[in-house]
């Protein structure tokens, strides 16, 4: 018989746009990313000391999924989030896991680094703002059941106290869904198959800019 872990509940409480000024008189507002923070379940001190030590659960692993129109769903990656150690949760009133992450989409354009952001005018041609961005559903209770753990392929990024990063390529308008699954970091292994939390992001409206003072101008001559 399976473990489950019920009346599992993960928020999406903000959403907002980061803003790009670019153009050679830095004229136009462009949408350089969206930032958005998801709350992650709340476990009881006991019970994350049972999946520690009873199910070799160390952590949650996170997957974003983009949906966009005219093509289907996307994997864009995955983060961790390790539970604290076995001694810390022991000696602590709150909880082992962390109450939340934050995840930054970015665009192609200014994904790779800080010398992309820094461009006047945006490589590969972005002029794209978004209109709008928002959490969609209700934050309903779901349920995780834990099974035979099994290996997991992709690369998993750990998360730290910087908003984890995703290339969302040349549009963001779209859907964005977050899943959740128990992890143990160490050998990689996820103990369920992933379960897709009730709320996610929806980007819409999204238009082109014009920059006249950066037609025919290169990024990597600025």
């Amino acid at each position: 018989m399976g473990l489950h872990i019920q009346d599992v509940q993960m928020n999406i409480p903000h959403s907002s746009e980061i803003k790009w000024r670019v153009g050679f008189s830095k004229e136009v507002d462009l949408t350089q990313s969206v930032v958005f923070v998801v709350d992650m379940p709340k476990l009881k001190k006991d019970d994350l000391e049972y999946l520690i030590e009873h199910k070799g659960i160390t952590a949650w692993i996170v997957r974003l999924i983009a949906q966009k129109q005219g093509s289907g769903e996307q994997d864009l990656g995955s983060l961790y989030a390790p539970f604290r150690s076995r001694k810390s949760i022991r000696g602590m009133e709150g909880k082992g896991a962390p109450s939340s992450i934050t995840m930054k989409i970015f665009y192609a354009a200014s994904y790779a680094s800080e010398r992309f952001r820094a461009f006047k005018c945006p490589a590969f041609n972005h002029d794209k703002k978004i209109g709008s961005i928002k959490a969609i559903g209700e934050n309903e209770p779901f349920e995780i059941s834990v099974g035979q753990a099994v290996h997991y392929q992709e690369r998993s990024q750990l998360i730290d106290l910087n908003p984890s990063s995703f290339n969302g390529g040349n549009s963001l308008a779209g859907r964005y869904y977050i899943e959740i699954a128990p992890y143990d970091h160490e050998k990689k292994m996820i103990h369920s198959s992933f379960k897709r939390i009730p709320k996610y992001i929806e980007i819409s409206q999204e238009e082109s800019v014009a920059m006249k003072s950066c037609v025919g101008q290169h990024p990597e001559m600025q």
